[in-house]
This record gives structure tokens, sequence and C-alpha cells, in this order.
């Protein structure tokens, strides 16, 4: 349900989508998705690092680079269901024993809105949850 990915982010300011585009072709990424809220490089856990090199040394230091699990596919849930579900992780994540909480479903640009632009768009991913204790 859920792979072991690498994934670099960088603000949008940093590169025109274009720019990221190639760059991460170049550097061997295996997507990229640009947004006014940035741009996300994803890769391999075997390249992350050697991408993560290449495109610190284009564009600088990336405001994210982790290893994280993405989603295989997402599920759609309408915004009662959503909202709960975002408590929910909230909940999750202020526990002391939670390191991360990973999920596959999607909600309503309006509910993130709703919820004060919670949570990333990287992360709005549940029908299945995979948490790290």
């Amino acid at each position: 349900m859920f792979d072991r990915t690498g994934i670099i982010e960088y603000d949008a300011k940093v590169a025109s989508d274009d720019a990221m585009l190639d760059a991460a072709i170049e550097a061997g990424a295996d997507d990229v998705s640009s947004s006014e809220n940035g741009h996300e490089v994803y890769a391999s856990q075997e390249t992350f690092r050697e991408v993560a090199k290449a495109l610190e040394a284009k564009f600088g230091e990336a405001r994210k680079a982790a290893l994280t699990w993405k989603p295989q596919n997402t599920v759609p849930v309408d915004d009662e269901t959503g909202e709960k579900l975002l408590k929910l992780i909230d909940l999750l994540n202020e526990h002391d024993d939670v390191q991360n909480v990973y999920a596959n479903f999607e909600v309503s640009d309006a509910l993130v809105a709703k919820m004060g632009g919670y949570p990333p768009r990287a992360e709005r991913h549940i029908q299945h949850m995979h948490m790290r204790f």
C-alpha cells in the first residue's frame, strides 16, 4: 500500500516548473510535482541521496529532504470524513510515542482551506494508515 520513497522539496521561487523537471530528470528522479506551493521531487530509496545532492548543487539547500512512505494509490473522502480523519491524525501526532503517521486519503481543497491549510498537499493522502512507534 505504501512505497518507501525519497522526497525533496523546494519553494516555487527557486526554479520554474520546467527547470526543476529538467534538473530532476537529469539527476535520476522518479517523479516531480510542481505547484504554487513549491516543487516535490520523488526518488527511489536507492537514488535518493544522489538526486538530493545533484539538486542541492543546482538549486541550493532543499526545504525538506527525507525518506517517507508514499501511498501507491489514494482514496478520496468527503469533507465530513476528511475532517474526522485529519483530527485523528492530529491526535495521533500529539502522542509522545508516535513518530510519524502516513495515510492515503485525499481531501478537498475547500476542507484544506477550512482547516487552515493543513495538511500539506504531499501528505493529504486514509483508508489505511501506517504508523511508526
